[in-house]
């Protein structure tokens, strides 16, 4: 995933309430437990030449996967999910073809996903964010289900990977990982600055205070900033903003989403501390997603804030000593920002049960092939076996963020409209460093818009 482009695609999650408001995905005819009885009836027989559609994100890349099966290959997100689509499609024992529908970049993802729900022609299976499921499911939009009856052990999935299928009550998809924001870290300028532990190993503050500390101290003996954050055109700042506030137990909003605490205390810490950075000249706000990376890649920050998908990448092409490390926890709870990318089952015109199973058999594969995925593309593991693996572990530098996706992980409130909400509380933190915004009158401002959007 990049962020850059999904910050392009808020709109397209924001509207598909509204385009999704005249029309649902099934027939409803069936309940959800007599539809369920029947997907897990489904013998393998009626599996037996069963072709199934599926809508992906994650790009194109026919050119490096035509034919390859070889999961050890897959170097990106892309050539992850197609090499296990392809090596499904030609070890499965059910005799179930996968066929793409569409679906490519983060830019037209979602749009097309809304056309063809309202079309009432979806894929069988498809990608959702974690976050994306109660605008759909509250729809019936999604097929509801239950995994234990199609053998998807979610038992094994971590706190934070379940909570992004989850909503009201219900199942409405299988967690394939978790993303979240970590500390990226130039080795060298904290060297050069003196923030080392005994064997060399970058010492990373454990409170605001040691962060200004650190901060003034790499611009002191390095002349870099301290830290780069896409403070411009990009989620990146709200999801430093997030987890802030969660790391003081505190959330933006309550879990069951009815009440808004952003004109609260916690806020406005978080919110003074972040522009404390800026105006001290430690964090650029004018920089966007790529030009925080190419900040920190060029050697003028001496730690990033981004997220899991970079981590492979950056391992193998900066030039300078690179380590990943959870996201520092400068309050009193460990917590960092985090999202999922989940499969998801439309609901379909006909209910056929068959067409049912055989998605769910597909997504049980993914789910039960989450580290080939976690391990090709920096995102974590949905399963906490996976997690606690050695072999995992031994990954590059996935231990160094495994407590992130263990217990650190908060995915945002699981509730109906959330991309409006973000979109309200960015536009108000933003104008404090952006527009020199009073931080009191912004958070005000936010807590009167969000609870209108809520409200509804």
């Amino acid at each position: 995933m990049r962020t850059m482009k999904l910050a392009m695609t808020t709109v397209s999650i924001a509207t598909a309430s509204l385009l999704l408001a005249g029309c649902s995905g099934g027939s409803g005819a069936a309940s959800t437990a007599d539809l369920m009885d029947e997907i897990a009836a489904v013998t393998p027989a009626q599996l037996d030449g069963t072709t199934i559609q599926m809508a992906r994100m994650f790009g194109e890349c026919e050119e490096t996967t035509d034919g390859v099966t070889d999961t050890t290959l897959a170097t990106t997100e892309c050539e992850a999910i197609q090499i296990l689509t392809n090596k499904f499609n030609a070890e499965n024992e059910f005799g179930i073809t996968v066929e793409r529908l569409g679906g490519s970049e983060w830019a037209s993802y979602y749009d097309a996903f809304n056309a063809s729900v309202a079309g009432k022609a979806p894929a069988d299976i498809a990608n959702l964010h974690g976050y994306a499921i109660p605008d759909y499911a509250a729809r019936n939009v999604l097929l509801e289900f239950d995994p234990a009856e199609v053998g998807i052990d979610l038992d094994d999935a971590s706190d934070a990977a379940r909570s992004g299928v989850e909503w009201d009550g219900g199942v409405y998809g299988v967690p394939f990982d978790l993303h979240a924001i970590l500390a990226h870290v130039n080795v060298d300028l904290f060297t050069q600055a003196g923030l080392v532990n005994a064997d060399g190993s970058p010492k990373l503050p454990t409170s605001t205070a040691e962060f200004l500390e650190s901060a003034k101290a790499v611009k002191e003996k390095t002349g870099k900033y301290f830290i780069s954050v896409a403070f411009a055109n990009d989620p990146m700042g709200w999801r430093l903003f997030s987890t802030l506030v969660n790391q003081q137990g505190s959330e933006v909003i309550s879990e069951d989403g009815k009440t808004v605490n952003l004109d609260t205390p916690e806020a406005v810490e978080a919110l003074e501390f972040i522009n404390t950075l800026i105006d001290e000249g430690y964090a650029d706000p004018t920089i966007d997603y790529s030009g925080s990376t190419a900040q920190f890649l060029k050697g003028d920050s001496a730690m990033l804030m981004n997220g899991t998908w970079v981590v492979n990448e950056y391992a193998t092409t900066a030039p300078f000593t690179y380590q990943v490390a959870d996201f520092p926890t400068l309050y009193t709870e460990p917590a960092a920002w985090a999202a999922s990318h989940t499969w998801v089952m439309p609901r379909q015109s006909d209910d056929d049960a068959v067409q049912y199973r055989a998605s769910l058999e597909f997504a049980k594969y993914l789910y039960d092939n989450t580290e080939v995925w976690a391990v090709a593309t920096g995102h974590m593991s949905s399963r906490v076996s996976v997690l606690e693996s050695e072999a995992y572990k031994g990954a590059i530098q996935r231990e160094n963020y495994v407590e992130t996706a263990l217990n650190n992980a908060r995915q945002v409130p699981h509730i109906q409209g959330w991309q409006s909400v973000e979109d309200a509380i960015r536009e108000q933190i933003e104008a404090t460093w952006l527009n020199d915004k009073d931080i009191s009158a912004a958070l005000t401002e936010a807590q009167t818009r969000v609870e209108q959007i809520i409200s509804k």
